[in-house]
Parts: structure tokens; C-alpha cells; sequence
């Protein structure tokens, strides 16, 4: 029944190597946890950069959406399209005389 020295090295030796193995799975664990969570922070972060952008997109076209309709709704849309011609498309009314200044300026 009394174990000899060897024998009680033995035994010590076993469980040491057995928490080495798992002391390094652990390590290893935990390691691949925080690179996981860190990779996951940067990407939230970059997500909410990119919702940023969408929502300064949307808050744009619908101030240009509130415009358009003001122009519907006011009824002043013949004179809209009427602006439009002239000064984009360069049209003139037909018995409508145009003069431009040619003069140079200094």
C-alpha cells in the first residue's frame, strides 16, 4: 500500500500535463473570444458610419421632396415649368423679343 516515490512523481506528473493542455485551450479560447468581439466592434462601428450616411441621404431627398411638392401644391407649377424653360432650356415666348448685353465688362 505505500506508494514509492516514483510512483507519487508519477501521478503529479499526469495532472500537470493536463493542465498545461487545457490552461493552453483556454488560453486559446478566450484569445479567439476577444479577437471575435473586437472584429465585431469595428464593424458595428463602421455599420453605424454607413446608417449615418443613409440617414443624411434620406433627410436630403426629403427636403427636396418637401420642395417639389410646395411647387405642386402652390399651383404655381405652369410657372415653375415656365422658369424651367427659360433659364435651363433657353426658350422664349413667340412674340417675345430677347436682347443680350454684349458689352465687354472690365
Amino acid at each position: 500500500m505505500k506508494e514509492t516515490v516514483r510512483e507519487m512523481k508519477a501521478k503529479k506528473r499526469k495532472p500537470q500535463k493536463h493542465s498545461f493542455i487545457l490552461i493552453l485551450a483556454l488560453l486559446l479560447a478566450v484569445g479567439y473570444f476577444v479577437i471575435s468581439f473586437i472584429s465585431a466592434q469595428l464593424e458595428i462601428r463602421e455599420k453605424e458610419k454607413q446608417a449615418a450616411e443613409v440617414r443624411a441621404q434620406v433627410e436630403q431627398q426629403q427636403a427636396e421632396n418637401e420642395r417639389l411638392q410646395a411647387v405642386v401644391d402652390g399651383g404655381d407649377e405652369k410657372q415653375y415649368i415656365e422658369r424651367v424653360a427659360r433659364e435651363k432650356l433657353g426658350y422664349v415666348m413667340p412674340d417675345e423679343k430677347v436682347y443680350y448685353d454684349i458689352t465687354p465688362s472690365n
